[in-house]
């Protein structure tokens, strides 16, 4: 099987695309070990709308693909040209701006289905995001992990309601607690901390690698995530950590203002016992075990090769 993934260069979209291309090639080797299985990454960031409605790959020297992915709206002319000059099948890993008719398969969040919409048959539906974590059993899980983010569209900043939480989360662990921030956070805010909660690591985002998150996801006994990154809390649970929801104040009224697609998605987790608030935390100082590891990568993956099963072939 090869794979081309069409990309915007934006580190969001590239996490779904691998993580799908990386879960599909996985099981293409398993039935297919003598076959050749390759993925590769399509850069269309530069070029016009017109120069991707009619994109067929001129410019690159590699294997016929059978599939193309992608993410992120001015991924989606370049794809469909290439796939269709290609003659390959195209998903694409979000809620297009085109018909979802124009593609094989759209893999949406659920959160990102209309309330009371119902998906279309080229629609499968996903607990959040795809991403390239995977959960590793046998590494000692020593630490409780807290990803910090910031302000955001639905989200208010206050750093002194994030602290109190912090603080309380520290006087309850006996386990080593290691924080780390994101690019939206106050930068003040990592002195806060320190002097907060003395006994938290501190690492600022600026001072980690690319695969620092991902590297002590699976250590983690535990993980903390602010409630505005729901990306990160879907890559908590894919890690097979329990995952508790440091809880932020919403923008607007939330009594009469109709809660975002994001926001619908946290509480649909927190319902389904995915995650638990700091608030359900404090009354036992416990945060519940979720009753399966999330690994949305590989049941997309399955779902598509039952679906298209020439891919294998």
């Amino acid at each position: 099987m090869v794979i081309y993934i069409i990309s915007d260069g934006k580190k969001g979209h590239l996490s779904q695309t691998r993580g799908l291309a990386e879960a599909l090639l996985e099981r293409a080797r398993a039935a297919k070990p003598d076959a050749e299985h390759s993925c590769h990454e399509v850069s269309v960031l530069g070029k016009t709308w017109l120069s991707k409605l009619f994109y067929k790959g001129k410019d690159l020297d590699l294997p016929r693909p059978d599939l193309i992915l992608c993410a992120g709206h001015s991924t989606h002319l370049a794809a469909l040209s290439l796939a269709r000059h290609m003659r390959c099948l195209c998903m694409v890993c979000m809620r297009p701006s085109l018909p979802a008719r124009f593609f094989d398969l759209c893999i949406m969040p659920r959160h990102d289905v209309p309330e009371g919409g119902v998906p279309g048959s080229r629609v499968f539906l996903t607990n959040g995001a795809i991403n390239c974590i995977k959960p590793c059993p046998d590494e000692p899980k020593k630490e409780t992990l807290v990803l910090i983010g910031g302000p955001s569209k639905e989200f208010k900043w206050e750093a002194e309601h994030v602290l109190n939480q912090l603080t309380t989360i520290a006087s309850q662990c006996s386990r080593a607690i290691v924080l780390t921030t994101s690019r939206r956070t106050p930068q003040d805010f990592v002195q806060d901390v320190v002097a907060a909660c003395p006994s938290i690591k501190v690492e600022p985002v600026d001072q980690t690698g690319p695969t620092w998150v991902a590297d002590h996801l699976a250590t983690a006994h535990e993980v903390w995530v602010t409630q505005d990154s729901v990306s990160m809390v879907y890559e908590a649970l894919s890690s097979g950590a329990p995952v508790g929801i440091i809880e932020m104040l919403r923008k607007g009224d939330p009594h009469k203002d109709k809660p975002s697609r994001v926001v619908r998605g946290l509480n649909m987790l927190i319902a389904d016992g995915g995650a638990t608030t700091f608030t359900e935390w404090a009354k036992t100082h416990s945060i519940a075990r979720p009753k399966a590891v999330l690994n949305e990568a590989g049941r997309t993956a399955d779902y598509i090769l039952t679906t298209f099963p020439g891919l294998l072939q």
